[in-house]
């Protein structure tokens, strides 16, 4: 290939979408796959009035059989056709959905610089081209079926629409003007399919991303909106009534997307376990057993024998499991691993390039619940346990590098330390939940439980609670901390946007979030524990750690609680303490007192709030808030 031969196309061009890849080690992003954002059907796109049909129907014959080197498929066009007529083809197929390209950096250390690589079938137009399909009497047959089950048991008077939009075949707005009909079957599909799914979603108090849908549906996550404006004036609603069943998402405004293909990475997460020197060889032939059932559930996502990826991937995994089971020699085992797991990775890599597949197992970003420093927190659909979570996500490794210089590594250790301790080392019912984590590449990324609200929050919408509730959320926070203490941890970033409330069976269950600071004595990393800058939010911080976080200990998370203590029973933020006075007020500013003179552990500050609430509820009836304070000091 010369370098006249060299594809480009410009990232901002309309009717296109670009999903890059990056990689810690680099500054710029390493890949990026250009697909068309919108896919017709392919007779329509070499029907054009191009004069390109025979080219095209050679590249895609030539696609057909598998996806292809950029090289070696300019090198056979080039054999037939002009350099020119080829490049207007590879743009027209591109444009119009029917193939996607990936293109590598040369350079991503140092700048951008765009070769093409891989030129693929776009999953929708894979099959369609030249191919045998269903009649369309029998996709309508699978449509009314679709559409009954969705409806048949729901209220809504959308229903009748729906109904006469099947006897009619055809969807007609009160004017008399056609929006769609049965000739033109995707377009009629989609707004049938999606007022059915609507009527149902709102019927039973649920809710569905629209690009979730249209994943479903069409194997394309962005057609259905492209039907937005005729949806809502088809059904007779307002687009805002749209958006709240069929949930809107904001993923082209990420710069990569948030992929977790679990079957691959659980098994990645098992083959590491094998390293571990403890493991004895009945251990790892039960690992290798459990193998089996990730490796069939890989098997079903794939779906294609002819796989290379996965066909190299199955040979060595039956190696693994017959050198485990026959041969005991460390050398065999560990080569035979380290095969599988470059197979693992090279399988990963091929799925990862597959659109139906992605689609499959990406998140979908709702919007943007929070930030900080070095993370967003987004609300997500995750696409494959079809539920909504929290996701936090870190900036990339180039973000902390021009903002931080060479600290930015900092961040990103934190991040894994984060992460680490919610998995592997802290469990309570105190303390988030992690579900799924992605550290390899970027960005690095984990999901959570998505909270009702944050302590910040709650009290704002909650100003009338009663004394007793309050308490029942303070004493769940000292429960979580206490715990940690006892675990030889601390959080260091206690505050009201870290505490997080969940509504269950209207009981309110904490959560304590956000270990990103959080220090381990043990830890030799020089970021857990001697860091000479200062962290944690103003208010609720240890002075003597904003200072400086290495000076941070245990003393510093006694002092957030007796912030939060404050700020719980009073609603307003803790430097209010020498002016408005609470209940167990001398607990609050014992807790908020120097070092020397503050609660030395996390026991003797729950004691004494205790000891005082005890008091409060016999006397509170008969003495003043300010004689309880100093009866309560008095008494200890």
């Amino acid at each position: 290939m010369i370098l006249e031969h060299i594809f480009t196309i410009d990232e901002r061009l309309v009717g296109i979408k670009v999903n890059k890849i990056y990689k810690p080690e680099y500054r710029f992003p390493v890949e990026m796959l250009v697909t068309g954002e919108k896919f017709n059907d392919v007779e329509v796109t070499l029907n054009k009035p191009h004069g390109k049909r025979l080219i095209m129907e050679s590249i895609l014959k030539l696609l057909k059989k598998g996806p292809k080197q950029y090289n070696t498929l300019v090198n056979q066009g080039l054999q037939q056709f002009s350099w020119t007529d080829l490049n207007d083809s590879l743009e027209i197929l591109l444009l119009d959905g029917i193939i996607q390209i990936t293109f590598k950096n040369k350079n991503p250390r140092k700048a951008i610089d765009w070769l093409p690589k891989i030129v693929q079938l776009d999953s929708n137009a894979a099959g369609s081209f030249l191919e045998e399909k269903p009649s369309i009497d029998c996709e309508f047959e699978e449509l009314k079926n679709s559409v009954a089950n969705l409806i048949i048991d729901t209220e809504s008077p959308l229903k009748r629409y729906v109904l006469r939009w099947l006897e009619e075949k055809a969807i007609v707005e009160q004017s008399g003007i056609v929006i769609a009909d049965y000739t033109s079957f995707r377009k009629y599909k989609s707004i049938v399919l999606i007022v059915a799914h609507y009527i149902n979603l709102k019927e039973y108090g649920e809710k569905l991303p629209l690009r979730y849908l249209s994943n479903q549906i069409w194997g394309q996550p962005g057609l259905l909106s492209t039907y937005k404006n005729e949806i809502i004036l088809s059904a007779d609603i307002t687009l805002d009534e749209l958006d709240e069943v069929l949930l809107p998402d904001i993923n082209a405004t990420l710069y990569t997307p948030l992929i977790l293909i679990s079957p691959v990475e659980e098994l990645k997460n098992l083959t590491s376990k094998f390293f571990e020197p403890e493991n004895s060889q009945d251990i790892l032939l039960f690992s290798v057993n459990e193998m089996n059932s990730y490796v069939q559930k890989i098997i079903e996502i794939i779906g294609n024998s002819q796989n290379e990826s996965l066909n190299a991937f199955l040979k060595d995994y039956y190696t693994l499991n017959k050198i485990f089971s026959e041969d005991n020699d460390k050398g065999s085992q560990l080569s035979a691993l380290n095969n599988f797991n470059n197979s693992i990775n090279a399988l990963k890599k091929e799925i990862l390039k597959t659109g139906q597949i992605r689609y499959q197992f990406e998140m979908i970003i709702l919007e943007e619940i929070g930030s900080g420093s070095f993370s967003r927190v987004y609300k997500v659909f995750d696409s494959e346990s079809k539920k909504i979570v929290a996701c936090k996500v870190l900036f990339p490794r180039s973000y902390f590098k021009q903002v931080y210089g060479n600290d930015g590594d900092e961040y990103i250790l934190r991040f894994k330390r984060e992460v680490r301790l919610l998995t592997k080392e802290l469990h309570h019912r105190n303390i988030i939940d992690v579900e799924k984590i992605q550290l390899e590449g970027s960005p690095f990324w984990f999901t959570m439980p998505l909270a009702s609200f944050s302590l910040e929050k709650w009290i704002k919408d909650n100003r009338q609670a009663s004394e007793e509730q309050r308490m029942e959320i303070f004493n769940q926070i000292i429960s979580g901390v206490k715990y940690l203490h006892e675990q030889d941890k601390y959080h260091r970033d206690l505050s009201p946007k870290n505490i997080l409330l969940y509504e269950i069976n209207n009981q309110l269950e904490v959560k304590i979030a956000d270990f990103g600071l959080a220090k381990d004595p043990q830890s030799l990393s020089f970021f857990t524990g001697l860091s000479k800058k200062g962290y944690g939010q103003v208010n609720f911080t240890d002075p003597e750690q904003l200072n400086s976080l290495a000076r941070s200990t245990h003393l510093s998370d006694i002092y957030s609680l007796g912030a939060l203590l404050y700020y719980l029973l009073s609603g307003k933020l803790p430097k209010k303490r020498f002016y408005v006075s609470v209940v167990c007020q001398s607990v609050v500013m014992k807790a908020m007192d120097i070092r020397s003179k503050r609660y030395q552990t996390v026991h003797d500050f729950e004691n004494d709030l205790k000891g005082c609430m005890e008091l409060v509820k016999k006397t509170k009836l008969y003495v003043p808030l300010i004689i309880l304070n100093l009866l309560f000091v008095w008494r200890a």
